[in-house]
């Protein structure tokens, strides 16, 4: 990626804070949220997508109770 070339920027999706841009030049996908801009491929925002949606379904088992009854072992860590 070229700091020096302005890039063409095609609009993914978007809702708020939060967009997804692509530049078809270079490959770049950038996504936005808030005051955040990470720059990254796609191979990285498919493992992104990937994470978030696992997240989301480990949350959503953990605020129902679900895993209570599970032998899944969770591993908390510092998050901040």
């Amino acid at each position: 990626m070229n700091s020096n070339k302005r890039h063409k920027k095609v609009s993914l999706s978007g809702n708020g804070d939060c967009r997804v841009a692509f530049c078809p030049d270079c490959g770049t996908l950038e996504i936005n949220l808030g005051t955040s801009t990470i720059r990254t491929n796609y191979e990285s925002l498919h493992l992104l997508s990937s994470v978030l949606n696992h997240a989301k379904v480990r949350l959503a088992q953990i605020q129902n109770g679900s895993l209570a009854n599970d032998n899944t072992q969770i591993r908390i860590g510092r998050v901040h």
